[in-house]
């Protein structure tokens, strides 16, 4: 529970950082079009943020399956693997 946890927070500072929001408001229902400046540019920087920071490639199907910041946790966590 605690990886996931860290990668959530993680996701969200890099989210906060692309969008303009404050992390407290980023929890696992933030959503593209709802959340305040996450609009398709937040979802390409993000990306972006996350192939650099984390290591993890995103491919443009997959960003565009994301819905919610905890579909995109999921799909990085995934990707990553265990440990």
């Amino acid at each position: 529970m605690g990886m996931k946890d860290g990668l959530h927070e993680q996701l969200a500072a890099l989210l906060a950082d692309v969008c303009g929001a404050q992390v407290s408001s980023l929890g696992p229902d933030a959503a593209p079009g709802v959340t305040p400046g996450w609009d398709s540019y937040a979802t390409l920087n993000l990306i972006t943020a996350i192939e650099e920071e984390l290591g993890v490639a995103i491919t443009t199907p997959e960003s565009m399956a994301i819905k919610t910041l905890d579909d995109l946790a999921r799909l990085v966590a995934a990707k990553r693997g265990p440990g």
